[in-house]
């Protein structure tokens, strides 16, 4: 017996539906890792795959205009990331130089691993940013 096609706004939403179980499992996952931080490896094996299923299988599902936003914002996010990390480092080369620069191969950089969440979060707010003004300029609102 054929079954009929599931319209694409409900497996949008469906998809939507699993993205916030993810996020929730990465929430709790999160949670104990502050307790037991050597399960790291073993989440980012769990997640990573999990999250990239989950955003190929969005993609699947959305429409030709969704997709060209999504594109649109996750170039801005990488572009803004890359410039972010490129600043970072350029901050830890350039601060490290001293006049007895010109004698040594290599210049030590030291910056904190703390320091790129900065990149990070200037990744995902230019992302979330992108797709807001995208989906308001296409849709008038």
């Amino acid at each position: 017996m054929p079954t009929r096609p599931v319209p694409r706004e409900h497996q949008m939403r469906r998809t939507q539906w699993v993205e916030i179980a993810l996020t929730l499992l990465v929430l709790v996952g999160m949670a104990v890792l502050f307790r037991w931080p050597a399960w790291i490896p073993l989440f980012l094996a769990l997640m990573l795959p999990l999250a990239l299923g989950l955003m190929l299988w969005q993609y699947r599902t959305m429409d030709e205009f969704r997709r060209a936003r999504y594109l649109k914002a996750w170039a801005a996010s990488g572009i803004m990331g890359t410039f972010a990390l490129t600043g970072l480092l350029m901050w830890g080369v350039f601060s490290g130089l001293s006049p007895s620069f010109a004698k040594t191969p290599l210049p030590g950089v030291q910056l904190s691993v703390w320091l790129l969440y900065i990149p990070w979060g200037l990744s995902l707010l230019t992302f979330y940013a992108v797709t807001a003004f995208l989906y308001r300029r296409d849709t008038g609102g």
